[in-house]
Protein backbone atom coordinates (compact mmCIF):
# COMPACT_ATOMS: atom_id res chain seq x y z
CA UNK A 1 0.00 0.00 0.00
CA UNK A 2 1.38 3.39 -0.98
CA UNK A 3 2.16 5.92 1.71
CA UNK A 4 -0.08 8.49 0.01
CA UNK A 5 -3.04 6.09 0.31
CA UNK A 6 -2.35 5.53 3.99
CA UNK A 7 -1.99 9.24 4.54
CA UNK A 8 -5.31 9.88 2.80
CA UNK A 9 -6.98 7.36 5.11
CA UNK A 10 -5.55 9.07 8.15
CA UNK A 11 -6.74 12.43 6.85
CA UNK A 12 -10.28 11.05 6.58
CA UNK A 13 -10.15 9.61 10.10
CA UNK A 14 -8.58 12.52 11.91
CA UNK A 15 -10.17 15.33 9.82
CA UNK A 16 -8.80 18.79 10.48
CA UNK A 17 -6.17 17.57 12.92
CA UNK A 18 -4.05 15.79 10.35
CA UNK A 19 -4.89 18.14 7.51
CA UNK A 20 -2.67 20.75 9.17
CA UNK A 21 0.40 18.59 8.42
CA UNK A 22 2.30 17.84 5.24
CA UNK A 23 4.13 14.74 4.04
CA UNK A 24 7.61 15.34 2.73
CA UNK A 25 9.39 12.17 1.49
CA UNK A 26 12.76 13.94 1.73
CA UNK A 27 12.26 15.18 5.29
CA UNK A 28 14.92 14.29 7.82
CA UNK A 29 12.36 12.90 10.31
CA UNK A 30 11.09 10.09 8.05
CA UNK A 31 12.80 7.66 10.43
CA UNK A 32 12.83 8.38 14.13
CA UNK A 33 13.94 6.61 17.28
CA UNK A 34 10.46 5.82 18.50
CA UNK A 35 9.62 2.40 20.00
CA UNK A 36 6.10 0.94 20.02
CA UNK A 37 4.92 -2.42 21.32
CA UNK A 38 1.49 -3.80 22.15
CA UNK A 39 -0.51 -6.63 23.68
CA UNK A 40 -4.01 -7.88 22.93
CA UNK A 41 -6.10 -7.45 26.07
CA UNK A 42 -8.27 -10.53 25.44
CA UNK A 43 -5.22 -12.82 25.12
CA UNK A 44 -2.66 -11.19 27.43
CA UNK A 45 -0.34 -14.21 27.57
CA UNK A 46 0.19 -14.31 23.80
CA UNK A 47 3.67 -13.20 22.79
CA UNK A 48 5.21 -12.23 19.46
CA UNK A 49 6.16 -15.83 18.62
CA UNK A 50 2.73 -17.22 19.62
CA UNK A 51 -0.50 -17.45 17.65
CA UNK A 52 -3.47 -15.54 19.05
CA UNK A 53 -6.74 -17.49 18.95
CA UNK A 54 -9.54 -15.03 18.13
CA UNK A 55 -13.18 -15.33 17.05
CA UNK A 56 -15.36 -13.50 14.58
CA UNK A 57 -17.79 -11.13 16.24
CA UNK A 58 -15.37 -10.64 19.11
CA UNK A 59 -14.35 -7.13 20.13
CA UNK A 60 -10.65 -6.89 20.91
CA UNK A 61 -8.57 -4.15 22.47
CA UNK A 62 -4.98 -3.59 21.41
CA UNK A 63 -3.02 -1.95 24.23
CA UNK A 64 -0.03 0.05 22.96
CA UNK A 65 3.02 1.30 24.77
CA UNK A 66 5.02 4.00 22.94
CA UNK A 67 8.46 5.23 24.05
CA UNK A 68 9.99 8.40 22.61
CA UNK A 69 13.77 7.98 22.43
CA UNK A 70 14.29 11.17 20.44
CA UNK A 71 15.46 14.53 21.77
CA UNK A 72 12.26 16.28 20.66
CA UNK A 73 8.55 15.68 21.43
CA UNK A 74 6.50 13.41 19.18
CA UNK A 75 2.77 13.86 18.59
CA UNK A 76 0.73 10.65 18.19
CA UNK A 77 -2.32 11.36 16.01
CA UNK A 78 -3.65 8.09 14.61
CA UNK A 79 -3.53 4.33 14.56
CA UNK A 80 -4.30 1.86 11.77
CA UNK A 81 -2.85 -1.24 10.18
CA UNK A 82 -3.69 -4.29 8.11
CA UNK A 83 -4.53 -7.98 8.26
CA UNK A 84 -2.08 -9.75 5.98
CA UNK A 85 -1.82 -13.24 4.56
CA UNK A 86 1.01 -14.82 6.61
CA UNK A 87 2.31 -16.73 3.57
CA UNK A 88 2.15 -14.17 0.76
CA UNK A 89 2.07 -11.04 2.96
CA UNK A 90 -0.76 -9.69 0.79
CA UNK A 91 -3.17 -7.30 2.49
CA UNK A 92 -6.48 -9.04 3.18
CA UNK A 93 -8.22 -6.32 5.18
CA UNK A 94 -7.51 -3.04 6.96
CA UNK A 95 -7.65 -2.42 10.67
CA UNK A 96 -10.06 0.27 11.71
CA UNK A 97 -8.25 3.60 11.45
CA UNK A 98 -8.89 5.94 14.33
CA UNK A 99 -7.54 9.09 15.80
CA UNK A 100 -5.73 9.07 19.13
CA UNK A 101 -5.51 12.11 21.29
CA UNK A 102 -3.47 13.78 19.93
CA UNK A 103 -0.98 12.58 22.51
CA UNK A 104 2.29 14.43 22.98
CA UNK A 105 5.15 12.23 24.17
CA UNK A 106 8.09 14.18 25.51
CA UNK A 107 11.70 13.03 24.96
CA UNK A 108 12.56 9.97 27.05
CA UNK A 109 8.95 9.42 28.14
CA UNK A 110 6.39 6.71 27.36
CA UNK A 111 2.65 6.69 26.89
CA UNK A 112 -0.06 3.99 26.88
CA UNK A 113 -3.15 4.05 24.66
CA UNK A 114 -5.67 1.62 23.21
CA UNK A 115 -7.34 0.67 19.96
CA UNK A 116 -10.65 -1.22 19.90
CA UNK A 117 -12.04 -3.17 16.97
CA UNK A 118 -14.57 -5.86 16.09
CA UNK A 119 -13.47 -8.87 14.07
CA UNK A 120 -15.41 -9.86 10.97
CA UNK A 121 -13.16 -11.78 8.61
CA UNK A 122 -13.15 -15.03 6.69
CA UNK A 123 -11.95 -17.71 9.14
CA UNK A 124 -8.27 -18.16 8.41
CA UNK A 125 -4.74 -17.46 9.60
CA UNK A 126 -3.61 -13.83 9.56
CA UNK A 127 -0.70 -11.57 10.39
CA UNK A 128 -1.86 -8.48 12.26
CA UNK A 129 0.27 -5.45 11.33
CA UNK A 130 -0.62 -2.34 13.37
CA UNK A 131 0.72 1.04 12.24
CA UNK A 132 1.10 4.27 14.18
CA UNK A 133 0.84 7.77 12.74
CA UNK A 134 2.84 10.53 14.42
CA UNK A 135 3.49 14.17 13.59
CA UNK A 136 6.82 15.97 13.87
CA UNK A 137 7.27 19.56 12.71
CA UNK A 138 4.03 19.41 10.72
CA UNK A 139 5.10 16.18 8.99
CA UNK A 140 3.15 12.91 9.27
CA UNK A 141 5.28 9.81 9.71
CA UNK A 142 4.10 6.23 9.51
CA UNK A 143 5.68 4.02 12.16
CA UNK A 144 5.38 0.27 11.50
CA UNK A 145 4.94 -2.03 14.49
CA UNK A 146 5.75 -5.71 14.87
CA UNK A 147 3.27 -8.22 13.47
CA UNK A 148 1.25 -10.75 15.43
CA UNK A 149 0.16 -14.12 14.08
CA UNK A 150 -3.50 -14.86 14.72
CA UNK A 151 -6.07 -17.49 13.85
CA UNK A 152 -9.59 -16.13 13.43
CA UNK A 153 -12.44 -18.62 13.68
CA UNK A 154 -16.21 -18.51 13.79
CA UNK A 155 -17.79 -18.91 17.21
CA UNK A 156 -19.35 -22.34 17.79
CA UNK A 157 -23.14 -22.11 17.77
CA UNK A 158 -24.74 -23.06 21.08
CA UNK A 159 -27.95 -25.10 21.11
CA UNK A 160 -29.44 -22.46 23.43
CA UNK A 161 -28.50 -19.56 21.19
CA UNK A 162 -31.62 -17.30 20.95
CA UNK A 163 -31.46 -17.14 17.16
CA UNK A 164 -31.05 -20.92 16.92
CA UNK A 165 -33.93 -21.47 19.37
CA UNK A 166 -36.17 -19.23 17.25
CA UNK A 167 -35.24 -21.19 14.13
CA UNK A 168 -35.95 -24.47 15.93
CA UNK A 169 -39.40 -23.23 16.98
CA UNK A 170 -40.18 -22.15 13.42
CA UNK A 171 -39.15 -25.57 12.08
CA UNK A 172 -41.18 -27.42 14.71
CA UNK A 173 -44.25 -25.27 14.03
CA UNK A 174 -43.88 -25.80 10.28
CA UNK A 175 -43.51 -29.56 10.70
CA UNK A 176 -46.54 -29.66 13.02
CA UNK A 177 -48.62 -27.71 10.51
CA UNK A 178 -47.60 -30.11 7.73
CA UNK A 179 -48.61 -33.13 9.83
CA UNK A 180 -51.99 -31.55 10.63
CA UNK A 181 -52.62 -30.82 6.95
CA UNK A 182 -51.78 -34.42 5.97
CA UNK A 183 -54.06 -35.73 8.72
CA UNK A 184 -56.99 -33.57 7.63
CA UNK A 185 -56.47 -34.34 3.95
CA UNK A 186 -55.70 -38.07 4.05
CA UNK A 187 -55.28 -39.54 7.52
CA UNK A 188 -58.73 -38.71 8.85
CA UNK A 189 -60.52 -40.46 5.98
CA UNK A 190 -58.25 -43.49 6.28
CA UNK A 191 -58.84 -43.81 10.04
CA UNK A 192 -62.64 -43.44 9.61
CA UNK A 193 -62.61 -46.12 6.93
CA UNK A 194 -60.71 -48.69 9.00
CA UNK A 195 -61.95 -47.89 12.51
CA UNK A 196 -64.21 -49.98 14.87
CA UNK A 197 -67.44 -48.77 13.21
CA UNK A 198 -66.36 -50.08 9.84
CA UNK A 199 -65.34 -53.39 11.41
CA UNK A 200 -68.70 -53.76 13.14
CA UNK A 201 -70.52 -53.06 9.88
CA UNK A 202 -68.46 -55.68 8.15
CA UNK A 203 -69.26 -58.25 10.87
CA UNK A 204 -73.00 -57.50 10.63
CA UNK A 205 -72.91 -57.95 6.87
CA UNK A 206 -71.08 -61.25 7.25
CA UNK A 207 -73.59 -62.50 9.84
CA UNK A 208 -76.57 -61.49 7.74
CA UNK A 209 -75.38 -63.40 4.67
CA UNK A 210 -76.03 -67.01 5.93
CA UNK A 211 -79.28 -66.08 7.75
CA UNK A 212 -80.78 -64.65 4.59
CA UNK A 213 -80.39 -68.01 2.85
CA UNK A 214 -81.48 -70.19 5.80
CA UNK A 215 -85.25 -70.16 4.96
CA UNK A 216 -84.89 -71.14 1.33
CA UNK A 217 -84.42 -74.56 -0.13
CA UNK A 218 -83.27 -75.67 -3.49
CA UNK A 219 -84.88 -78.65 -5.23
CA UNK A 220 -82.41 -81.19 -6.53
CA UNK A 221 -82.83 -82.94 -9.87
CA UNK A 222 -82.80 -86.70 -9.07
CA UNK A 223 -83.71 -87.94 -12.48
CA UNK A 224 -80.24 -89.22 -13.04
CA UNK A 225 -80.24 -91.35 -9.83
CA UNK A 226 -80.83 -95.13 -10.03
CA UNK A 227 -84.29 -96.35 -9.02
CA UNK A 228 -83.23 -98.04 -5.79
CA UNK A 229 -81.63 -94.78 -4.58
CA UNK A 230 -84.77 -92.86 -5.48
CA UNK A 231 -86.82 -95.34 -3.33
CA UNK A 232 -84.46 -94.84 -0.32
CA UNK A 233 -84.71 -91.09 -0.68
CA UNK A 234 -88.48 -91.28 -0.82
CA UNK A 235 -88.59 -93.40 2.35
CA UNK A 236 -86.39 -90.89 4.19
CA UNK A 237 -88.66 -88.09 3.08
CA UNK A 238 -91.65 -89.95 4.55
Amino acid sequence: MKFSTLFASVIAATTALVSAYEVDPTAEHNTINFFVDYAIKEVPKVRESDVAELNNGQSITIQYTAVNKEEFPVLVIGIGGTFNDPVTNEIVSNLTIGNIGPITIAPGESQNFEQKMSLNLVPNNYLINPQLFVAIDEQVILIPIRGQFATISDLPISFFNPQLLFLELVLIASFGGLLYFLYEAYGKQYINGTGPIALKAAKKAAAAAPSSGAGTSTALDDSWLPDHLKQKKAKKAN
